[in-house]
């Protein structure tokens, strides 16, 4: 075998070793696609997690202000539930007019949960407040900061739920 030939036999068994074949590329890609729908799978819940943690407390903060709003003011204040519409409204008076917010999108204190953005698609499930067991349901602050009408809020995004419930007396709190 002449020096030429076996220079020749020499580099195509290293192209050989250095070349992958199709199983070890096809073997490849099917671990990488194992992995990412594993990583789909845990981010989407972690994203419904987070829609639900956030509609949850636009209701808490709601529920705050409407408080702080009786105590200051004087009079009575709350929030509405209006599962027809999916919109939760913050009121003042015996009027129930709705209360001017600039920092809120719109200028009035109406959340909706149908179409705001880091919250789309959350839906109220469940309402059960005592003294109050109509469509749109209303929970109701008086001077001093207490409710007549406590009770708790479903809401619910896909297949998970979370639950607000409103005391009588301070914070409403995620469950």
């Amino acid at each position: 075998m002449s020096q030429r030939s076996s220079k020749f036999i020499d580099r195509s068994r290293r192209m050989r070793r250095a070349a992958y074949s199709l199983l070890e590329v096809l073997l490849t890609i099917v671990i990488i696609q194992i992995i990412s729908s594993l990583v789909l799978v845990n981010v989407s819940t972690v994203q419904t997690t987070e829609k639900l943690s956030r509609a949850g407390e636009q209701i808490v903060v709601a529920t705050r202000y409407a408080r702080m709003l009786a105590m200051t003011s004087g009079q009575t204040a709350g929030v509405e539930f209006n599962t027809a519409t999916n919109q939760i409204r913050v009121f003042q008076g015996p009027a129930a007019t709705t209360v001017n917010n600039p920092q809120v999108q719109g200028g009035t204190y109406v959340i909706y949960l149908a179409t705001q953005q880091d919250i789309a698609g959350v839906h109220m499930g469940t309402i059960l407040l005592s003294s109050d067991n109509t469509n749109p349901y209303q929970v109701i602050y008086g001077k001093l900061g207490g409710t007549l009408n406590n009770g708790y809020v479903t809401l619910s995004y896909s297949n998970q739920s979370r639950t607000v419930n409103i005391p009588l007396v301070g914070e409403a709190k995620i469950q």
